[in-house]
This record gives structure tokens, C-alpha cells and sequence, in this order.
């Protein structure tokens, strides 16, 4: 492919993102007793979100480790990383699409000021 060719396919694979997921939920349970291990997203907020390994103890947590705990409040955990990924994926979804729906609505106010409705 040449470069305008390129261009055009990474913008159509772009436009294909703009889909609509299911939501995955974490797999691994807090455990009762001793930790339970699996991964975790964060920063589903931000220009770089990422899934790392994490554990869970029956009251605490840990993002980046699996050996021990060193964040309050128990946590579920994905089972794996490709499951966590899909969480992620549906957070940010979830984030923008609020995001645009707030933008829709000032298209919209503006619109009835302006008389125009949609034109």
C-alpha cells in the first residue's frame, strides 16, 4: 500500500472502533482467605489506559503486583489479561459515548437558539 492508501485504511479502521461492546465484568471473586491473583485496567479516564497483573486479598488490593496487597478495599479480577482488556474497552466506551452525548446536547441547544434544528 502507498501512503495515501495507508492513510485512508487506518481512517476506516478508526471509524470501525465507533462500535458498540458488551460490558465484561472481572471473573475472579474476592477471595476469603489469601490472595487471589489476575489483572486489572486503570486509567480508563485518561490518554493511556493500560491492564497490568494484580491480586486481591478478602480487604485489600494491588495494581502492578501479584505478590501482595498495598491499596485499600478488596477488588475483583479479571482472569485473565484479554478479559481485562475487553473491560477497558467497554469503560472508555462507555466514557466517551458520555462525552459525545454532551457534546450532542449543546449541538442541540444551540440549534433551537439559532432556530436551525438539525441544518
Amino acid at each position: 500500500m502507498n501512503k495515501k492508501e495507508q492513510e485512508r485504511f487506518e481512517e476506516l479502521l478508526t471509524r470501525a472502533a465507533l462500535r458498540s461492546t458488551s460490558p465484561t465484568l472481572p471473573d475472579v471473586d474476592v477471595p476469603n482467605d489469601g490472595l487471589s491473583t489476575g489483572f486489572l485496567y486503570a486509567g480508563e479516564n485518561s490518554v493511556d489506559p493500560r491492564v497490568d497483573v494484580a491480586c486481591s486479598s478478602s480487604v485489600h488490593h494491588a495494581f502492578g503486583r501479584n505478590d501482595k496487597t498495598t491499596s485499600q478495599r478488596p477488588r475483583r479480577l479479571y482472569s485473565t489479561r484479554l478479559l481485562a482488556l475487553k473491560g477497558l474497552r467497554y469503560a472508555v466506551e462507555q466514557r466517551c459515548a458520555a462525552i459525545l452525548r454532551g457534546i450532542d446536547r449543546q449541538i442541540e441547544e444551540e440549534e433551537v437558539k439559532n432556530g436551525t434544528n438539525g441544518r
